[in-house]
């Protein structure tokens, strides 16, 4: 028979280590949902922590799905009721960085433009390694990118068309 205090820390033992495996989504999940917005090819970076997942596709087309897609904008103020509903949305802003659109959005709304920053800077930023850190800031910063942001799962695209490449961060909040 086990004694009681080496049964607790076993089950203790094994409960940390499922936690520490655990990871906030498998490839396969962020693929699937990055896939209901945009149509993905390969995989080129994915790295997921408990509390952040990063990835980087590249796309066969820059367009963003139009059936049962994101909600697609063309202003901010247009966002706002969509983002408090919790539905995912496209921002179709030529000539506007992602980083000004979530300061148009902090203008109007400071807690879901906080909210859209969060998912890319908060714990996110924890995933990324240098070189994605900095390709992902850079497509951040250009108005050839669209942004899609889901307030639901706490998540960011980057939808960079010159390349084909999109850029997706993940949250837990």
């Amino acid at each position: 028979m086990v004694p009681l205090a080496l049964r607790r820390l076993l089950m203790l033992l094994t409960a940390l280590a499922v936690l520490v495996g655990c990871k906030l989504d498998s490839e396969e999940e962020a693929r699937r949902m990055v896939s209901a917005w945009i149509f993905l090819a390969e995989t080129e970076v994915f790295h997921s922590e408990t509390d952040c997942t990063v990835a980087r596709f590249a796309t066969i087309s820059p367009q963003v799905r139009g059936t049962k897609g994101p909600k697609v904008v063309h202003g901010v103020r247009e966002a706002v009721p969509f983002l408090e509903e919790k539905r995912t949305v496209a921002f179709d802003m030529p000539g506007v960085t992602p980083n000004q659109i979530s300061e148009q959005l902090m203008s109007i709304n400071l807690f879901k433009g906080l909210g859209l920053l969060s998912s890319f800077i908060g714990p996110g930023k924890r995933c990324m390694d240098d070189v994605f850190a900095q390709d992902a800031f850079t497509v951040l910063m250009s108005t050839e990118t669209t942004m899609i942001y889901d307030p639901q799962n706490y998540a960011l695209v980057l939808l960079y068309r010159p390349m084909n490449k999109a850029f997706f961060v993940r949250t837990k909040s």
